[in-house]
């Protein structure tokens, strides 16, 4: 009875405080269910006050640990319980369940046990993203498209920013080219959902992909491993840390990742096979710790990416477009768009799932390397400084045949080149007996760069392209009082400048004549001088959190942001100016709860959002240009919500999983927009994505132990047209992926060896695919399917 009496008691102070904050923090049905089962769990975890104690002796323990290197978990006392994970999101560090921000930490740990080798993994153990590697109307292999809750971009053009910004070691990248990175040395990848345009600033309004790499330490240590699978796929990687004097200290990684492609290219030079890859990665980094204040970390990164080209094929043609370029070509060779049998006939011949007939050279080169300087000097016991220096440049030339058949039809050309600079001054502390916890900040960035374009298609030859600029400036400021021991209040704003250049070098080169179309060689489409978009903006945002108890917190957040404007950079009709875009900005409401107990081994974290989009930056080829273009195309509102949770069951058992909803639609669409209607989707948006997984670690005594692994991803259909139009065979359907591995480790922990298949299912979905009414056909580039590995590496 006694024991009864104190469950429900606890059962309904808990449930009291909730209903307290229900209206603040909650709107979805699913958080309410979230809800629910925190509740219930933490009624749970107040059953026996004998359990409680040990959780607070853990926590003890936990807290007199010696500090770890930034981005490292510990595992707690007990060694049945969950990892503690620590970030540094709003620039502190913070237990990830103390944190009222929706995010996804992974450690290189984690990846490594998955057999995970590529950033763009990410996406399948975390909700609401889309990390693609998509050639948006270009030739280029290596190009990030990352969406979080229905914001990003599809496109690298230097004219258009992300939606969702990717940093290196706290460097934000402003290019998507090269950015779904080959891990070699990572610490741990973090996804912020929601604006962060307040300590991260502009083209986060979907939210930001954090990166973080081993930092250099006094221990002597290393690994190594290889792989072999699927297509003769080799990956090698090393890395080691080392001492060097006192108070310095040093690490070095390599890596290596080959693999055949998987798309037939009979017509390429040596018949090669599209979609395989062919990267080197060197990293190094070195760090001086003079004195006690002082921290100075510099990073070096140099990366070679050599492909085939991307892995597309072509599957048929439009018959509604009856004014494209292939029906010309059709036409004069004596048949029509869709019955045509001559020699010089575009038709089901060059159709395939796997095969690829282009005979236009297709290829993608890219070499990129970086440095950076991170200096952080302890200015007091409540004042830090930092500053963090980089610079980056790329150098790339991509080309692709994209009709993917002998007849040039529309084969694309870039010869790219990106620079970027930048600077963060950073000032966080600490006051008024540390209820207030502050940062500040002055942060510059300079970009720079050329992508010229010579661009053939079947009734004209052009030069595309030019070159562009872009300087931002902003400052910062963020605070967060503890108004009470539980209750807490954090605000910030952000005010940015933005200012873009854009040089068009674009002038005709070839027509087909009259009467189609005749113009003079060296025509210019566009007057060639400098064009301008300048912006500014304040981004603000207020967060209130309350800890109900030690192990739920609730919280709730509006914040603000924006992405800047810029330029359409392909061009075919001659005009008098380059058209522009104005910069587009979300509204958001988010409220959430985080729980942690069960004695460490239950974390869950449930969040639910509404977003007000305006302005929405789309990239669309419709009927009324020959090439893309971007339009500001309306307005949309995005609800959604995230659930995810941990569980260590025990006697070697874990189970983890989450769950994300995002019902992206339009609400309002401007008329220059041709196909796009209220009910379109958006481009790689899922409106649900799902994942569940389960281990268990066998002891296997003196013979080490041994992780057998099951991982499940789900998306629900979407928009896989990167030029935004809905097409019923551009429409990706449902599927699920399953991976399946198996870890053995030794027992002193030093040897391990892996086996995995990915993608079990064998689901052939498509990444992406491609139309333009201007040409007629439809692009698809599939999954490679399933995949087989072994891996092995040691380490010491």
């Amino acid at each position: 009875m006694r024991m009864n009496q104190v469950r429900m008691q606890a059962k309904r102070g808990v449930q009291s405080r909730i209903m307290a904050f229900g209206n603040l923090t909650l709107w979805s049905g699913c958080s309410a269910l979230a809800l629910s089962l925190v509740m219930d769990s933490t009624a749970f975890a107040a059953m026996s006050t004998e359990q409680a104690k040990k959780t607070n002796e853990a926590r003890s323990v936990t807290k007199q640990a010696p500090s770890k290197p930034k981005g490292r978990s510990r595992k707690l006392s007990h060694s049945t319980g969950l990892e503690e994970v620590t970030v540094n999101a709003r620039r502190r560090s913070e237990r990830i369940e103390r944190t009222p921000i929706s995010m996804t930490t992974m450690s290189g740990k984690q990846f490594t046990e998955r057999g995970i080798t590529s950033v763009d993994k990410i996406q399948n153990f975390a909700p609401n993203i889309s990390f693609g590697n998509v050639a948006s109307n270009s030739g280029v292999a290596n190009a990030a498209a990352v969406f979080i809750r229905g914001i990003g971009q599809t496109d690298f053009s230097f004219g258009v920013d992300p939606g969702v910004g990717m940093y290196v070691d706290g460097v934000y990248v402003g290019s998507p080219v090269g950015a779904v990175l080959n891990m070699v040395d990572i610490s741990n990848v973090s996804v912020l959902r929601g604006p962060q345009g307040t300590l991260f600033g502009r083209n986060t309004i979907g939210g930001a992909v954090s990166v973080s790499s081993l930092t250099p330490n006094e221990r002597l240590s290393g690994m190594a491993d290889v792989k072999y699978g699927t297509a003769n796929r080799i990956n090698a990687r090393a890395f080691i840390n080392t001492p060097i004097a006192k108070n310095l200290y040093a690490n070095f990684s390599v890596g290596s990742f080959m693999q055949d492609g998987y798309v037939h290219a009979p017509y390429q030079k040596n018949q090669r096979e599209l979609g395989n890859q062919d990267t080197r990665v060197f990293k190094g980094a070195l760090r001086w710790h003079p004195v006690e204040k002082l921290d100075i970390v510099l990073r070096g990164d140099w990366t070679r990416d050599r492909s085939n080209g991307a892995p597309f094929v072509t599957t048929g043609v439009n018959p509604s477009s009856t004014g494209s370029m292939i029906a010309l070509n059709n036409s004069l060779a004596g048949g029509a768009l869709t019955n045509c049998t001559a020699a010089s006939c575009y038709n089901s011949r060059y159709y395939s799932k796997n095969t690829n007939y282009g005979t236009g050279n297709t290829f993608s080169n890219l070499t990129s390397w970086s440095t950076s300087a991170t200096i952080d000097y302890k200015l007091s016991d409540y004042l830090d400084f930092k500053s963090i220096t980089a610079y980056r440049k790329s150098l790339g030339k991509f080309a692709q045949d994209r009709d993917a058949s002998p007849i040039g039809i529309n084969y694309v050309y870039d010869d790219y080149v990106g620079k970027q600079f930048s600077e963060e001054f950073q000032v966080n502390g600490k006051a008024l007996k540390n209820r207030l916890h502050y940062s500040a900040g002055f942060y510059y960035f300079n970009q720079s760069g050329a992508d010229v374009n010579p661009t053939q298609f079947y009734i004209l030859h052009l030069n595309s392209g030019g070159f562009f600029k872009d300087i931002n400036y902003a400052g910062y400021a963020q605070a967060t009082y503890a108004v009470t021991k539980k209750l807490h209040v954090t605000a910030g704003v952000r005010y940015t400048e933005d200012n873009k250049t854009f040089s068009p070098d674009q002038y005709y080169t070839w027509t087909i004549g009259a009467p189609i179309i005749s113009i003079p060689p060296g025509t210019r489409i566009v007057p060639y001088k400098n064009y301008h978009n300048n912006n500014a903006r304040w981004t603000p945002m207020v967060n209130v959190s309350y800890q109900i108890n030690e192990e739920l917190m609730a919280y709730a957040t509006f914040s603000q942001g924006f992405k800047g404007g810029g330029f359409t950079q392909r061009l075919t009709n001659i005009t008098n100016a380059p058209p522009s875009f104005r910069p587009e900005t979300v509204t958001s409401f988010e409220g959430g709860l985080k729980f942690y107990g069960l004695n460490h081994k239950l974390r869950v974290s449930a969040s639910g959002f509404y977003t007000f989009y305006d302005d929405v930056q789309l990239l669309v080829a419709d009927e009324t240009n020959i090439g893309p273009y971007y339009t500001n195309a309306g307005t949309a509102h995005i609800p959604g919500f995230e659930l995810e949770a941990q569980y260590a069951i025990g006697n070697g058992w874990s189970i983890y999983g989450s769950l994300g909803m995002t019902d992206a639609h339009y609400t309002k669409l401007r008329a220059s927009v041709q196909g796009l209607s209220l009910d379109s989707r958006f481009v790689l948006v899922s409106k649900w994505t799902a994942n569940l997984g389960m281990a268990k670690r066998i002891d296997l005594g003196e013979y080490g132990s041994l992780t057998p692994r099951v991982d499940a991803t789900y998306r629900s259909k979407y928009n896989a047209n990167l030029n935004a139009i809905m097409y019923p065979t551009l429409i990706q359907p449902k599927y699920i992926t399953v991976a399946l591995s198996a870890r053995w480790m030794s027992a002193n922990e030093r040897y391990n060896f892996m086996v995995g298949l990915d993608n079990a299912t064998n689901e052939k979905f498509m990444a992406w695919g491609s139309y333009s009414g201007s040409f007629g056909n439809y692009q698809k580039s599939f999954d490679r399917g399933r995949q087989w590995y072994f891996q092995g590496g040691v380490s010491f």
